[in-house]
């Protein structure tokens, strides 16, 4: 018999039928195909009241079976995680049939999207599963993931820590191990379901369309000035459909703002700097969470929509010492590698290797718009001024000091702030005013994407690398 408690979590994911595949009774892990708003899926959902879920061999030959059909058949594949790891009575085997269902899963990656909920516990082999997903979503309520529990952390690591300090969701979801974050168990299947609406069925397809609604805010006359603050958000509402917005990490790297959308009905990745943290800057981690979504989008068909405003790189000891040149360098090869139609905004300051990264004509972008006061510099004005007139600076009086600098920023805005200039230099491709801007937009995804669709073909991609 099924547990109560599995069979209540497939009939939330699932519209009505269910078709369990060689089932077998009291098993740990159920596997099967259903439906999803009349879309066939293949699920995968650990039943914790059987050995708490613990993976046996003969489940995990089941699970590999799974992700191989679903791969053949180009259907999505959901899991519902809760298991506390391998089986240990079961010693290699079980081992072995935990790396089996991850390698069909990694295959099963390169042509299907791959969806995950941590309901409950998420241990060892299943956390590299759900890690190794496209769209990540954590129950606050009750799950908790990690690769090591307390017992070991307190024998090699001489530490006692109790499970929700060292993998609960609520504490992980700051460190950017979830995409999406509910409270409970029905939260966390109705957001698998509606991240599910923006993904194609496979990757030989585009994502399906929706109804077109208006944006939110069609009423967004003028950004402040460079040197103020304000929340990107307000532009993204001014451009995707109303209601259609759904973050990624949103508790995590808040100086990076990701997530899925659709303009005109169509499902788009939404990339952009957050100029009200940081001044937009880039650091490490801002570098691997707009990397790790470009990837997403471009596995998955899903058009890029980048929003620039960005002071540069974050500079730092500690930013250095974290290694920002490798983890910067992911966001520029995910950008310059992906093959699904880009567009990117500039908004207001684009500088430096801010500029360079976030999906610039010369990374690959398809259509660049800039605002008509957007600026690009390779340094903050002011900054190269210190560069540039060093020597004159320090010979000069305190009092004219400030003058040299003032007068070299001007300078450097002469030349290259304003659209029309980057216009004329041909490192963008349309300059408009904020009003304009989701009419824009949508003429290059239309065109881009009318393109690109026959393109597609039902050949692997690159799995979802999970950086």
């Amino acid at each position: 018999m099924v547990s109560p408690l599995a069979l209540r979590r497939i009939r939330l994911l699932l519209d009505v039928e269910i078709e369990l595949e060689r089932l077998r009774a009291r098993s740990e892990v159920l596997t099967g195909f259903g439906t999803i708003r009349g879309r066939r899926v293949a699920f995968c959902v650990n039943d914790p009241e059987v050995a708490g879920g613990s993976l046996s061999a003969e489940g995990m030959e089941r699970v590999s079976k799974l992700y191989e059909l679903a791969a053949e058949e180009g259907v999505p594949v959901i899991y519902l995680a809760d298991s506390v790891g391998a089986r240990i009575y079961e010693g290699p085997l079980s081992l072995n049939g935990v790396a089996k269902a991850y390698r069909a899963m990694t295959v099963a990656s390169s042509r299907v999207p791959l969806l995950s909920a941590v309901i409950g516990a998420s241990v060892g082999g299943s956390a590299f599963m759900v890690a190794s997903s496209d769209v990540i979503v954590g129950n606050s309520g009750a799950g908790y993931i990690f690769v090591s529990g307390p017992t070991a952390v307190r024998r090699f690591g001489k530490m006692d820590v109790c499970v929700k300090e060292l993998g609960g969701v609520e504490v992980l979801r700051a460190l950017g191990a979830f995409d999406i974050v509910r409270s409970d168990e029905i939260g966390c299947v109705t957001a698998l379901r509606e991240a599910l609406s923006y993904l194609p069925q496979h990757v030989g397809e585009l994502p399906p369309v929706s109804e077109s609604r208006e944006a939110e805010s069609l009423e967004l006359e003028r950004l402040p000035s460079s040197d103020d603050e304000f929340d990107v958000r307000s532009v993204i509402r001014s451009v995707v459909d109303r209601g259609s917005f759904l973050e990624f990490g949103e508790e995590h790297s808040k100086n990076a703002v990701v997530g899925l959308a659709r303009v005109m009905g169509r499902p788009i990745g939404l990339v952009a700097n957050q100029p009200a943290i940081k001044s937009g800057a880039i650091d490490v981690e801002a570098a691997v969470k707009m990397a790790r979504f470009v990837m997403l989008c471009d596995k998955n068909n899903l058009p890029i929509l980048t929003f620039v405003d960005t002071i540069g790189f974050e500079p730092g000891l500690e930013q250095e010492h974290g290694k920002l040149h490798r983890h910067g360098a992911k966001l520029l090869h995910a950008y310059a590698t992906s093959e699904v139609p880009k567009v990117t905004v500039l908004l207001r300051r684009a500088y430096a290797g801010g500029f360079v990264s976030m999906c610039s004509k010369g990374l690959g972008a398809d259509h660049v718009i800039a605002l008509s006061e957007s600026e690009v510099m390779v340094q903050e004005p002011r900054l190269a001024a210190e560069l540039v007139k060093r020597s004159e600076i320090e010979a000069a009086s305190p009092e004219m000091r400030e003058e040299i600098l003032k007068a070299f920023a001007e300078e450097m805005r002469s030349r290259y702030a304003g659209g029309e200039k980057l216009l004329n230099l041909g490192v963008v491709d349309a300059v408009v005013e904020p009003r304009e801007l989701r009419a824009e937009i949508w003429r290059a995804l239309d065109s881009l994407l009318e393109s690109y669709a026959k393109r597609l073909s039902v050949s692997r991609k690159r799995p979802l690398f999970p950086v």
